[in-house]
């Protein structure tokens, strides 16, 4: 907006630069009018002898009036243009803001569907792998009696699948008790914390294979760094309607997936970013990623008005574009939202 600024204050120096041209003129002219006036008066006293200076008068009134014809012209037409002008450019800088703000509003949008559809992956990742044969073998032996064997193949099974995918803190097979049996990350096992209880049970309680659930975005047991954990069923089988014997779970590495969208995928130059700075929220409006490096949790003061998206201005002319996610295909995104704040140019 600097530029257009700038058009606008040009054009409107080349205004009053013509209206202080015309008003100086215009007392030039005047002055030539009754000057011209004054020697036809004396011209006219003097008789014969004033004859010849008459007429010499008589051309400084004609060519007085014509100079001011000609300037009252030139300053209407010039300051025609100067009008039509500043109202072109008004129009102009007025669709240049509406067409940042409408874009400001799409990089939210497009930001947090960057992160649902990375997501909507994860859901499937997590159904998919609880079919797996040495998941639930494991977790079948595991109820009679001891599976070293079994879980160690199992434990080998989940090493390889987090090998190639490194979007995952770790993978865990759980029994029904809570107890973790085998994951990728460590070759110990452990009792879920507290916290993790929540999304186990919603987990253990699926009805089908074909389900999942999801924890929120919360920091782990481990080293305290945030993960998204997504969780379904492992079942008797493989099959969808097996009995459930476990529960699978994937955490999600949400510091550094997250951290990647929200500080490189605006594609700022350096001066925005200096400007800038872009957010994911939940549907609660509590910060899940921030690029200025908010606290998780915290709470960001958006002004939606009830609106899934929009841009609104703060009165020192801060723009906060916002978008809630659409979803990606049957996973609905959580109702997150993705937003951008610009503050102005300084100066």
């Amino acid at each position: 907006m600097v530029q257009q600024d700038k058009l606008s204050q040009v054009i409107g120096r080349i205004g009053r630069r013509v209206e202080s041209y015309g008003r100086t003129n215009d007392q030039i002219v005047l002055q030539s009018h009754i000057l011209a006036v004054n020697s036809m008066i004396e011209a006219a006293r003097a008789g014969a002898q004033g004859r010849g200076f008459s007429v010499v008068a008589a051309e400084m009134k004609r060519m007085s009036d014509q100079t001011k014809s000609m300037a009252d012209s030139f300053r209407q037409d010039v300051l025609g243009i100067v009008q039509s002008a500043e109202s072109e450019t008004a129009e102009l800088v007025s669709a240049l803001e509406s067409a940042e703000r409408e874009r400001m509003v799409a990089l939210a949008l497009n930001l947090v569907q960057l992160i649902v559809r990375n997501l909507f992956e994860r859901t499937a990742d997590v159904r998919w792998w609880a079919t797996e044969p040495a998941l639930w073998s494991a977790l079948s032996f595991a109820q009679n009696g001891p599976a070293r064997g079994p879980i160690a193949e199992a434990r080998l099974r989940l090493q390889t699948i987090h090998r190639y995918y490194t979007v995952y803190r770790d993978l865990m097979l759980l029994d029904l008790d809570g107890r973790i049996l085998a994951n990728a990350a460590e070759a110990s096992q452990r009792t879920l914390s507290g916290e993790e209880r929540e999304w186990f049970n919603r987990a253990a309680a699926l009805r089908s294979g074909h389900d999942y659930t999801v924890s929120t975005v919360h920091p782990n047991p481990q080293d305290g760094a945030p993960w998204l954990v997504y969780a379904a069923t492992v079942r008797d089988g493989g099959a969808a309607d097996g009995a459930a014997l476990g529960v699978l779970a994937v955490a999600f590495n949400w510091d550094r997936e997250a951290g990647l969208i929200v500080r490189e995928e605006a594609g700022f130059t350096a001066e925005e970013w200096t400007r800038s700075r872009v957010l994911l929220l939940d549907c609660e409006f509590r910060i899940l990623a921030d690029s200025d490096g908010a606290p998780l949790g915290s709470l960001f003061a958006l002004n939606h008005g009830g609106a899934d998206k929009g841009c609104v201005q703060a009165p020192d002319g801060t723009l906060t574009a916002f978008a809630r996610t659409i979803g990606y295909q049957e996973y609905d995104g959580l109702g997150w939202y993705g937003v951008v704040v610009r503050r102005p140019v300084k100066g």
